[in-house]
């Protein structure tokens, strides 16, 4: 007659099973969602960085620069732009640009071929570089 009095511990065991299951899934889950948000916000990180390297490129299209010299550089502090141009040969020139943005350590340079006429800056067709170019690391240094 003792047996009635067991009766429920199978339904408990089962139930504190599923609820252990339950919690081993929602951990994994948590840890994915975790690593997928890092993701995001390096995603987000990027293209900030290329928004302000183009704005500040487009920026530096429209200053005037002086044909003479080799190298030079302008600086828009407020929003953290630079742009260097870089004479290469006559009319060949290279101009680098970068945008600041709070919280990054390096930030991201855009490349582009092109001329400067009557100190107005023509951009080549088909110029565009997200890279140095040059082998030489001292040419590739925006001061």
């Amino acid at each position: 007659m003792n047996r009635p009095l067991e009766r429920g511990n199978a339904t408990l065991g089962f139930v504190l099973l599923l609820f252990a299951l339950g919690t081993l899934m929602l951990s994994g889950l948590q840890q994915q969602l975790s690593h997928q948000r890092h993701l995001v916000a390096s995603e987000v990180g990027f293209l900030k960085q290329y928004a302000q390297a183009l704005s500040a490129q487009s920026w530096g299209s429209l200053l005037r620069w002086n044909p003479q010299q080799t190298r030079q550089c302008q600086e828009q502090s407020k929003d953290g732009w630079k742009v260097c141009v870089l004479a290469v040969e006559k009319n060949v020139a290279l101009m680098a640009a970068y945008g600041r943005i709070s919280g990054q350590q390096t930030p991201m340079v855009l490349w582009q071929w092109g001329m400067i006429e009557n100190s107005d800056w023509i951009s080549t067709p088909h110029g565009w570089l997200d890279f140095c170019p040059f082998s030489e690391v001292a040419k590739c240094q925006l001061p």
